[in-house]
């Protein structure tokens, strides 16, 4: 039990999980706008979370604590360099606009984590009340517009509505984690939980979801199953989100609530499954 929560915890500790959630989005995309992608572009997009979010995450300690890294950390280092290896080979297989936006994302990351040269705001991230924004920008442009851009597909307005109905969705998959860090957040991060209370930053996210919902019925192209598959989300979301609060386990927001779109790829999966001949 103790090497499977070992396993569990390097898992999500080097990013894999969330790089899983990035890429379940993305070949959502790919099924809702019927869209023929390589295998190339979705390993370029998982090497690409992985690398982005390690890079969030551990670039403090990987630069003033590299000698005394914990083996974990080390591993997770390891991670990254082949997440590297894997983006290097890909990027280049990729269509130049792909390449292009892949380019400002990682900038805007870059600009996430690391210090502007000014005293105050260090970063993007230090920005009050910019993060979970900042956050829901890049995941729907890495798992929308990517996907588009990669299939030289002509934006229609349904596709619009794709990428705000993934904005409003991801906004709500991040509030329990500004709820679950509520206590610990600095003030001046201006985190919805700290600007609203929980009470109406969970309303907020049910409304966001309700929209997300609501934008399905103007689609061109409407499809049952895709509307099954959304509702499911939003509903799993919407009850996460009932049950989240302070101090809560990490793996409640970390695995089980990052795990969301992983649950909607596997229903389409099972679509899919039960409608073939």
């Amino acid at each position: 039990m103790t090497s499977l929560k070992r396993l569990l915890d390097f898992y999500i500790n080097s990013s894999l999980h969330v790089a899983v959630a990035v890429l379940s989005f993305c070949i959502l995309t790919a099924y809702e706008s019927n869209l023929n992608l390589t295998t190339d572009f979705y390993v370029s997009i998982f090497c690409a979370s992985v690398l982005g979010y390690n890079f969030v995450k551990y670039f403090g300690l990987a630069k003033f604590y590299y000698r005394s890294l914990t083996t974990r950390l080390k591993y997770i280092q390891w991670v990254s360099v082949f997440s590297l290896i894997g983006l290097g080979y890909t990027f280049c297989l990729l269509q130049n606009t792909s390449q292009l936006l892949l380019v400002v994302l990682g900038l805007i990351t870059f600009l996430y984590a690391i210090p502007l040269g000014i005293k105050t705001p260090k970063n993007l991230r230090s920005i009050g009340g910019l993060k979970i924004y900042v956050i829901a920008i890049i995941w729907a442009m890495t798992s929308v517009v990517l996907p588009l851009l990669e299939a030289q597909e002509v934006f229609t307005a349904d596709h619009y509505l794709i990428l705000l109905q993934r904005i409003f969705i991801v906004i709500a998959l991040m509030l329990p984690f500004e709820i679950r860090d509520l206590d610990i957040d600095e003030l001046h991060l201006s985190t919805i939980p700290q600007k609203l209370g929980l009470r109406y930053t969970k309303i907020i996210g049910y409304a966001l979801l309700g929209d997300a919902v609501l934008m399905e019925f103007f689609k061109v192209q409407f499809s049952q199953n895709r509307f099954l598959v959304l509702l499911f989300s939003a509903a799993i979301l919407a009850l996460m989100l009932a049950n989240s609060k302070k101090r809560r386990s990490r793996y409640y927001t970390a695995f089980w609530v990052e795990a969301i779109p992983v649950f909607s790829l596997l229903l389409v999966f099972v679509f899919l499954r039960v409608q073939k001949p």
